[in-house]
């Protein structure tokens, strides 16, 4: 059995409400607090454990209630902690038991909540696998005690690398990723790294070496929002050309 470290920031209101209900926690969890902001808390990486999760605020300016899951990692410049250029380590199963466990709280506890994938973003580093699960996007949802516990009860219950899944990076699309939110909810599909439209120009062979490599299990496809590529579909698609996985679209797939 895989042991799950979850992170908290004594700065962050909803990671302080969120681990308020991680009282009791199975053998195979832990939780750390520490006081820096929690993109920047490199330090988790030197704790015992397998992969690390990670108990967050999720911000918007829309303010709108959101319950997020998403890798960490930069795709160009690092201006939220972590490295320029560098993806941590990614679980698609945990991201895909993270969104499902998600959905089904939302109806147990009748939240009005958006349940939603982000792109791979910000830090911390680590060379551990991090996920983070988001409860956001203002104060308002940060103070949301039920949705904090909603976010805490799929920590304890959906913490797990496993799963008879098919796993994928993906390109293109928002931020917030509806083509490939709904491809993670409905079939088969697990996705680890997301790159999405607007840094599509720093994805070039090394950054697409870079996810496939730090998506676990081992990627069997790269999943296109195709229209979500935008200006870069003939370069994205030539450089997928000189690949071997086969490269499927997710309308596609929900068909």
């Amino acid at each position: 059995m895989s042991n799950f470290a979850i992170i908290a920031s004594k700065q962050n209101i909803a990671s302080i409400n969120i681990s308020s209900f991680l009282k009791e926690l199975p053998n195979n969890l832990s939780l750390h607090f520490f006081n820096e902001h929690i993109c920047f808390i490199d330090k988790a990486d030197s704790i015992d454990a397998d992969a690390l999760i990670f108990a967050s605020s999720h911000t918007s300016s829309s303010g709108k209630p959101t319950l997020s899951t998403h890798a960490v990692g930069n795709w160009n410049k690092a201006e939220l902690g972590g490295k320029d250029s560098e993806l941590v380590p990614s679980n698609s199963s945990l991201l895909k038991n993270y969104l499902l466990g998600l959905q089904k709280k939302k109806e147990e506890f009748a939240l009005d909540y958006e349940i939603c994938l982000e792109a791979t973003h910000h830090g911390p580093w680590a060379t551990k696998p991090i996920t983070f699960i988001e409860l956001g996007s203002g104060e308002l949802q940060w103070k949301d005690l039920k949705a904090a516990k909603a976010v805490a009860d799929v920590v304890l219950e959906s913490t797990s690398v496993e799963g008879k899944f098919k796993s994928a990076i993906a390109l293109g699309g928002g931020h917030y990723c509806p083509e490939f939110t709904k491809l993670v909810l409905r079939t088969e599909w697990a996705l680890g790294h997301i790159c999405p439209g607007y840094a599509l120009p720093f994805f070039n062979e090394k950054m697409l070496n870079k996810a496939l490599a730090a998506t676990f299990p081992k990627p069997e496809a790269i999943i296109l929002d195709w229209k979500g590529l935008g200006k870069e579909k003939a370069r994205i698609k030539e450089l997928l050309d000189n690949q071997s996985l086969p490269v499927l679209r997710a309308r596609k797939l929900l068909h």
